[in-house]
């Protein structure tokens, strides 16, 4: 064979898998766009939902608003999709959004599908809000509602006492008790209670959520993410919304958007600080109203984790 027809046959082979390479990396690259703009979507509906739920009365005192949070997240999703004026587009899109959570203070109410019968007797599946849960943990006779900082609620069920105040203060009422007592177990249990109570009610909405999105003819099957318990707790420290968007197609080969979004209503935090590094390049941790503070794109809990960050003491707002 000569060397020309070796190449023509070389050309004819390799060129339908080079096209083929081209194009399904043109339909990865335009999946991955969808997916940023979507994620982009996702985040600003958040975002629009966190602010939308504050709501200040009588001598501003503040009040959460479930209805306005959701109202807010989805008017921002239908606008962004240019579907605003589209019922029969609306409900689609919402099928694909299968729990929303909304974090409070002292519990969480999770937003998900219900079945149950209207007064017609006829069955109804919408998404609804279900009653709030408290952060509760148990151990020894004792029961804990956690917040999300260190005021405590604890229940003694055998003495059949109840102590409430901030962690500090319930140890001298509580010298025996080693949660109590111990500030690092305390917050290590605080934010795992937390952090486990939303995980499991979350993967619950998702898996029943598949029934109510068969109704729209969506046949993808929605199943709980994948989340470390770490992230968990890290996206779980205020006040604000949990949204997860799964399952709308995204490329013409099957893909799949999928992800979820935190956002932040920043209310409750009493004392934070932010880490900076001095013109010598040495860190050191500030309270938000240190004259020398010009950097706060980072807030941080507690002085013990700017500690572990190699962070020190500022000598001016002693914090």
């Amino acid at each position: 064979m000569k060397i020309t027809d070796m190449a023509v046959l070389f050309v004819s082979i390799a060129l339908p898998f080079a096209l083929m390479l081209r194009i399904k990396n043109d339909n990865l690259k335009n999946a991955e766009y969808k997916s940023m703009i979507l994620n982009r979507y996702l985040d600003t509906a958040v975002e629009d939902a966190s602010n939308a739920m504050i709501v200040r009365g009588m001598d501003n005192k503040i009040f959460i608003s479930r209805e306005k949070a959701v109202e807010a997240f989805f008017t921002t999703l239908y606008v962004n999709f240019g579907i605003m004026h589209d019922e029969t587009a609306k409900d689609v899109l919402k099928a694909y959004i299968p729990v929303i959570v909304l974090i409070d203070y002292d519990g969480y109410w999770v937003y998900s599908a219900e079945s149950y019968k209207n007064i017609n007797g006829e069955i109804i599946q919408e998404m609804v809000w279900k009653p709030k849960k408290p952060y509760f943990y148990e151990k020894k006779g004792f029961v804990y509602l956690f917040t999300l900082d260190d005021y405590v609620k604890v229940f003694d069920t055998i003495n059949k006492v109840f102590y409430e105040g901030r962690r500090e203060e319930l140890t001298s009422a509580l010298p025996f008790d080693t949660l109590i007592c111990d500030f690092e177990l305390f917050e290590e249990v605080r934010k795992r209670t937390i952090a486990e109570s939303i995980k499991k009610d979350v993967n619950i909405a998702i898996n029943e959520h598949n029934k109510y999105a068969k109704t729209y003819g969506i046949a993808y099957h929605f199943s709980p993410p994948s989340i470390s318990d770490g992230n968990w707790q890290r996206n779980i420290e205020d006040i604000g919304i949990l949204a997860f968007f799964q399952g709308i197609p995204v490329g013409i080969r099957g893909e799949r958007f999928n992800s979820y979004a935190l956002g932040a209503a920043r209310i409750i935090r009493k004392n934070y600080y932010f880490i900076q590094q001095d013109i010598n390049g040495i860190y050191y941790y500030h309270r938000e109203n240190c004259p020398i503070l010009t950097e706060k794109d980072t807030i941080y809990d507690n002085r013990r984790e700017c500690a572990l960050l190699g962070a020190f003491p500022c000598h001016i707002c002693n914090p």
